[in-house]
């Protein structure tokens, strides 16, 4: 009897261990960088076509974004200062 719950609850430690491995996937560096960026071009380019029929509105409010990704990309620990240019550097040819 007491082999058969010691294999039951191995079977439920072995189960529930490969669960929480499966849960708790973290992501790479580069990835995570990425999709930051990816997310700062679609939030830009959803910005532009709001404003898709007044070009100094666009001007404007593409000036206030950029401003305001810099600011955040300035205080993100994944980016060094040089990356944080070259993402603004690319964002502003959008």
């Amino acid at each position: 009897m007491e082999i058969i719950i010691l294999i039951l609850l191995l079977i439920f430690i072995g189960i529930f261990y490969i669960v929480s491995q499966k849960n708790c996937k973290i992501k790479n560096t580069a990835v995570k960088k990425e999709e930051i960026i990816t997310q700062y071009k679609n939030d830009l380019e959803k910005l532009l076509k709001k404003y898709e029929g007044d070009r100094s509105k666009q001007v404007e409010q593409k000036k206030l974004f950029l401003q305001k990704t810099n600011s955040e990309l300035s205080r993100n620990i994944f980016f060094t200062h040089e990356e944080s240019v070259k993402i603004i550097e690319r964002l502003l040819k959008i």
